[in-house]
């Protein structure tokens, strides 16, 4: 059941990853190294990367490649109208790109093509708001005192965070990136609720939702209401058996003593009076609505008399337990 007073025990399990820039240099083994990203914006111009110079270079010998095979550069020569090759202070080539566009995105490498090896390699990667690429399942059903965790798996470009929103308010806890984890403990059914993992970074933000259903037995009360009309010797009396369920109820029955008076069935679908007390007592059940989630099955005594002194008992029941409460008639 949806309330708005949750009353749960939260704790995260958060990694926290920075992106970080380094310096790429020269490979002495021969073996090659993973690409360093490169972030840029679309249509970015005269974006550089530098080759770093090498020992008696001859600039002839160094090949700027985009991706394994395709040749953009031989020295300062460029075959490929997108990009620049210049030489800075330091003699070092510097590739120029001149617009950024997604064609052209994806990894850049310069070979000493004498003895193969890569100088550097770069990756360029558009900065864009983050992208929760999986996640904890959306739809929960939790049985009540156990615990349950959601989680959302981020990728991003730039440094980013999450927060945990419950009902739309965020959550005062401490938060992580690229796969933070809200576990509740112990859940109850006031924990029943909307949860959101809310990323953002500096380009925008992206979130996913978790509706978290804790499945409990049956609360039941009774309430008693006697109403008097304008012929002061009539009162009529209502018994008001009141019900909170999750799932809903499948079975509801009111009794007086060890008799059964009535009951009402899911699979009937309506509330039904038994025979010996038709005369005595009337059964009518109030379904829930948006502004009440209650199930209330009412008994109502058409004549009251001394024979109606008594316990009167309601006993609810769903998938997960049966719940009775009583009340005592005088």
């Amino acid at each position: 059941m949806r309330g708005y007073t949750v009353f749960c025990k939260f704790m995260t399990i958060s990694a926290v990853v920075y992106l970080q820039g380094a310096e790429l240099i020269d490979d002495p083994k021969g073996a090659g190294q993973a690409a360093l990203p490169m972030l840029v914006n679309l249509f970015d111009t005269n974006v550089q990367i530098t080759c770093s110079r090498q020992k008696d270079q001859v600039d002839d010998d160094i090949v700027w490649y985009y991706g394994d095979r395709n040749y953009i550069s031989f020295g300062t020569r460029v075959i490929n109208n997108n990009y620049l090759v210049n030489k800075n202070g330091y003699g070092e080539l510097v590739l120029i790109i001149k617009q950024i566009s997604m064609g052209i995105l994806g990894k850049y490498s310069c070979v000493n093509n004498k003895t193969k090896r890569k100088i550097k390699t770069v990756e360029l990667k558009i900065i864009e708001k983050p992208s929760i690429v999986n996640h904890s399942n959306t739809t929960l059903m939790i049985t009540e005192g156990s615990s349950v965790e959601l989680w959302c798996e981020v990728e991003s470009v730039i440094e980013y965070k999450i927060d945990w929103f419950l009902h739309n308010d965020r959550l005062d806890l401490p938060v992580g990136i690229n796969g933070s984890r809200l576990t509740i403990v112990n859940i109850t059914r006031h924990c029943s609720a909307i949860y959101r993992c809310f990323v953002t970074n500096a380009k925008g933000n992206n979130s996913v939702d978790f509706d978290v259903t804790v499945i409990h037995k049956p609360m039941v009360k009774i309430e008693v209401n006697t109403t008097t009309h304008d012929n002061v010797s009539t009162k009529k009396t209502t018994l008001e058996c009141i019900i909170n369920a999750e799932p809903r109820t499948n079975y509801i029955e009111w009794s007086v003593g060890e008799k059964r008076i009535g009951s009402w069935n899911k699979s009937l679908g309506f509330p039904e009076t038994y025979k010996a007390f038709e005369t005595r007592y009337m059964l009518t059940k109030d379904e829930p609505t948006f502004s009440s989630e209650h199930e209330v099955l009412k008994l109502q005594i058409l004549k009251p008399s001394k024979d109606d002194v008594g316990t009167f008992k309601c006993s609810a029941t769903n998938i997960v337990d049966s719940q009775t409460a009583e009340v005592e008639i005088v």
